[in-house]
């Protein structure tokens, strides 16, 4: 069981190592869109 946890642990690190730059730039493009699509609200606590 443990076997098969590992392996699959470990391929799926090798993928994302391989994917690295693709996956940091959807984490930025979705950080980005976000920001712009639902910009924050105006706090009255804040100065």
């Amino acid at each position: 069981m443990f076997l098969l946890i590992d392996r699959v642990c470990g391929q799926f690190a090798a993928a994302l190592q391989h994917q690295q730059l693709h996956v940091y730039a959807t984490i930025a493009v979705i950080v980005v869109l976000s920001v712009l699509l639902f910009p924050p609200r105006d706090d009255p606590d804040q100065i």
